[in-house]
């Protein structure tokens, strides 16, 4: 009996062998979050060169950097900052701390000394530790950013510091409701951002925090009573059509890095 043999379409064959067909499906994959897995799956291994592939340059040319990845990533580290800051402000209210406070090397020195704010106990409780356990990943990424960017141009903290814009009330519910714009933000921000990678490990550095970021969005959703999944924002795309056969909440939304720059303009102490 003559043995048979699974042929490859022709389109997956011309993505393995074509390094031009690799870069135009990036670039149209790359917004939906499928950049990574799908160069990893087509070349059998996460290696990338810099200048071979990508989507065009960074829209914020005036970031620092010597190549569009590094601007990017420069982006990223300009979100990370600004979360990282707001985050320890917001462990720190919800702790009974001075709001100047730094961010402790221990996570135990935080306890809760707040109300929940209409939050039954355990939402109150899990709230509190999701966002003690968040406010020092968020500082790690800002730290992994910084590591990634050493020995080139980078940005800093914005020495007047960061503001959520009004008085936040001292309890779990205000706090995690004034957290969750910046969740959700920073999805969005790395899913946008991902269109223009042209290194493929440089992308994984950024879609490493960004799947961390849409979890945490997701778990704070779930605790203040809001659909965890994907939902539609003001300035959001998507890069399928809702419409027949996809709902609002089938693809994570993203925004361009214009309007996320607009964003959290709120934030930054001038």
């Amino acid at each position: 009996m003559k043995s048979q043999t699974l042929e490859e379409p022709n389109l997956l064959q011309e993505l393995r062998t074509s390094a031009t067909s690799r870069r135009s499906f990036l670039k149209a994959m790359g917004a939906a979050g499928l950049g990574v897995a799908a160069v990893m799956l087509l070349d059998g291994c996460g290696g990338g060169n810099s200048n071979n592939g990508g989507g065009g340059s960074f829209p914020l040319q005036n970031l620092p950097g010597n190549t569009n990845d590094q601007k990017i990533l420069n982006y990223a580290l300009t979100l990370e900052y600004l979360e990282a800051d707001l985050y320890r402000q917001a462990l720190n209210l919800a702790s009974g701390k001075a709001l100047t406070a730094p961010l402790s090397s221990n996570p135990s020195d935080y306890t809760i000394a707040v109300s929940g704010g209409g939050l039954d106990a355990f939402n109150t409780a899990a709230g509190f530790a999701y966002l003690r356990d968040f406010a020092f990943v968020e500082a790690r990424h800002a730290q992994f950013l910084k590591t990634a960017l050493s020995g080139v141009p980078s940005v800093s903290a914005n020495a007047k510091g960061y503001t959520f814009g009004s008085t936040v009330a001292a309890n779990i519910k205000a706090i995690l409701t004034a957290i969750l714009p910046l969740e959700e933000t920073g999805v969005r921000a790395y899913l946008g951002a991902g269109q223009y990678f042209n290194d493929l490990l440089t992308l994984q550095t950024a879609v490493s925090i960004y799947s961390t970021e849409a979890r945490h969005s997701s778990a704070i959703n779930y605790i203040l009573g809001i659909d965890p999944g994907p939902y539609t924002l003001a300035g959001d795309k998507l890069l399928y059509p809702i419409g027949t056969g996809v709902s609002s909440n089938t693809f994570e939304h993203f925004l361009e890095p214009a309007t996320v720059v607009s964003a959290i303009q709120k934030f930054i102490v001038k």
